[in-house]
């Protein structure tokens, strides 16, 4: 949105500025178990991969585990990032053994001296693939029903084996795979769980809900051409890796934000992949500007505030954000500078740099500090910052850009083991910092930069959403840009058409701060509803808002599907009488090509639709024999 408006700006000069290079992005860790050649040849161990989605992939360390499994077979292994160890199950006896690695992180990276050739754990219990999450659960697969496409999900004791919950996962009708103990799981850093299993072939799925207290659901994703084993989250890509045990090693790349498999790749540094994990230092920074006030004619107090996050699931070193104001503004006009932390934005308790000028000074905090990883039980994985400055010599017919750029390390400085992250700002608030939920801050349209202008244009509309609050009401909810210095009210326009318009309803703007509104409409009508909104200021200007469409279905006895255009999900609800339990849901995509199924059984469905492209599907709901279809809209803000 902040990008389409610059562009139509054509009379005004831009300023902005950047310091991310390629060197400084993100830089995931592949930790593959198997052996160093392809071949099969050599002890088995695994190894620290770096870059590992580009030509300069390379093996950082191996680490031999030859005194304590035979060979790769029946052994996978799991990062934690509550411990920053290395976990090693081998399950050939028909029980678990399973080995803690403590290679040093965040603070350096080294294989132990000493592994010694005793377990640190052993039980019955007999896991089918493992992986944590960021609050150090570990979860697995058992019990598989091939007939029904059914498997147990269990969180269990690491250190005894005791399954602390489980629930079903139902895989979808017609995509069920082959088998469980042929796979791998990854959970994002975010909680999101993807798994590979099967084989001949092998299937990628996401798994839902495996943490709550209903039963999860796995949504089929693709078809992978060969077989393949390992898994790991890698920047917002999953790397899904295999071989054919005859000297061809390979790995293929699903990129979660388009929903797409490249093509194969051999596998890095020519090693044999069995078992994968990730390491994965990641950071995020949003940049909103919070207030501008005129002072006179060519002058400004201005405040930005800056949201930095840790993404990743390993603790940052050198944690720090740097925000050049002489670079955007030149040196001479910016003085004034003030720095703090929001009230409660700073559970890290992290220091300020007192030195920062936002001249020959650009870091705002100390150096030398960490920010730890996200759990469910912490609020120190991210701090918000408040940088307030009087510009003077400002132009009205000038767009001032600023790009605050957060940086961070792990290992230690001045060895092969030091890594460094950063990420150049999203604008907006830190919801922004990720906004398809992938985990990486980097991509395209996910860095754009905060903008001022001095001669305070009509409003900006960062987003307008419509979505169905009950079978007979619409809400319409938008964002602009603050402050609103010149803004008097904002139109809520309705059509069922896009060209005859009315107007629903008039809502001021009082607070030139508040940047979020709403309007409810009642008494919809069926079919396709769409919207606008119209701002006006108060010498008369004006600007719309981009369209946005609802469709409603009209009856308390239909399916109710909200929101619809949909974003991240759609949440699928059977209508009160006339349903015969189970119900399949089904989405297809312009061109018939089925993407998902799933059951509803007896509460509402959550369908994710984060990872599809903007456009027109299909919904069908089979139920008792009948066939009940309907359109959505999938628009991503």
């Amino acid at each position: 949105m902040i990008y389409r408006w610059i562009h139509q700006l054509t009379a005004l000069f831009v300023l902005t500025v950047f310091h991310l290079s390629a060197a400084d992005a993100q830089n995931s860790l592949l930790v593959n178990f198997g052996s160093a050649s392809c071949s099969g040849s050599g002890a088995p161990g695994f190894s620290l991969i770096t870059n590992p989605l580009t030509d300069t992939a390379a093996n950082l360390i191996t680490c031999s585990l030859a005194n304590q499994v035979p060979d790769i077979f029946a052994v996978f292994i799991a990062y934690n990032p509550k411990d920053n160890k290395i976990y090693v199950a081998d399950i050939r006896s028909g029980n678990t053994k399973i080995w803690l690695v403590d290679l040093g992180l965040p603070s350096s990276i080294n294989c132990p001296v000493t592994l010694d050739s005793t377990p640190n754990f052993t039980y019955s219990y007999v896991s089918n693939n493992f992986e944590f999450d960021n609050n150090g659960n570990l979860w697995s697969f058992s019990a598989y029903n091939d007939s029904l496409g059914q498997c147990s999900i269990d969180n269990f004791d690491v250190s005894t084996g005791q399954i602390i919950s489980t629930r079903i996962v139902q895989f979808p009708p017609g995509n069920f795979p082959t088998t469980i103990s042929s796979g791998d799981i990854t959970i994002l850093p975010n909680g999101r769980m993807f798994a590979t299993l099967g084989s001949f072939p092998s299937k990628l799925y996401e798994i839902h809900n495996y943490n709550q207290t209903t039963s999860a659901t796995a949504v089929f994703l693709d078809s992978l051409p060969q077989s393949c084993f390992g898994i790991a989250y890698l920047n917002g890509k999953l790397e899904i890796t295999g071989t054919d045990f005859s000297g061809t090693c390979y790995y293929y790349n699903y990129d979660i934000a388009t929903a797409t498999l490249d093509s194969v790749q051999s596998f890095q540094d020519g090693q044999l992949p069995i078992d994968n994990t990730s390491i994965t230092p990641s950071v995020g920074v949003t940049n909103q500007l919070a207030q501008a006030a005129k002072v006179n004619e060519n002058t400004a107090d201005i405040t930005y505030n800056i949201f930095v996050k840790n993404l990743g699931n390993v603790s940052l070193n050198n944690i720090n954000v740097n925000d050049n104001l002489a670079a955007i503004y030149g040196a001479a006009n910016v003085s004034g500078i003030q720095v703090s932390f929001l009230p409660g934005q700073n559970a890290a308790n992290l220091l300020l740099n007192p030195a920062y000028d936002g001249v020959a000074d650009t870091a705002l905090l100390l150096s030398g500090q960490t920010l730890n990883n996200q759990t469910s039980v912490n609020s120190d994985y991210f701090f918000e910052l408040r940088v307030s400055c009087r510009v003077t010599g400002l132009n009205p017919g000038t767009i001032y850009l600023n790009s605050a750029i957060g940086k961070a390390t792990i290992g230690s400085a001045g060895t092969t083991s030091y890594i460094n992250v950063a990420d150049s700002s999203n604008n907006g608030p830190p919801s922004a910092v990720d906004p398809n939920n992938d985990g990486n801050a980097t991509e395209p349209g996910e860095n754009v930069p905060t903008p001022f202008n001095f001669g305070i244009l009509p409003v900006v509309f960062i987003g307008v959403n419509a979505t169905l609050s009950s079978v007979s009401s619409a809400t319409v909810s938008w964002a602009v840009a603050t402050p609103t210095l010149k803004a008097s009210r904002f139109e809520v326009e309705f059509s069922q058409d896009t060209r005859a318009w009315t107007v629903l309803g008039t809502v001021p703007i009082s607070n030139t701060n508040e940047s979020s509104y709403r309007y409810v409409q009642t008494n919809i009508p069926q079919g396709n509803l769409f919207y606008r909104i119209k701002e006006t200021d108060i010498d008369g200007a004006y600007v719309y808002s981009n369209i946005v469409a609802l469709h409603h279905s009209g009856t308390t006895a239909a399916w109710t599907i909200f929101p619809n255009p949909a974003s991240d999900y759609l949440t699928i609800a059977p209508p009160a009488s006339g349903f015969q339990e189970p119900a399949e849901v089904l989405l297809y995509d312009a061109t018939g090509r089925l993407l998902t199924s799933a059951l509803v059984v007896n509460s509402p469905l959550r369908l994710e639709t984060a990872l599809y492209p903007e456009g027109t599907y299909v919904l069908k709901f089979v139920s008792d024999g009948n066939t009940i279809t309907t359109k959505v809209l999938i628009m991503h803000r």
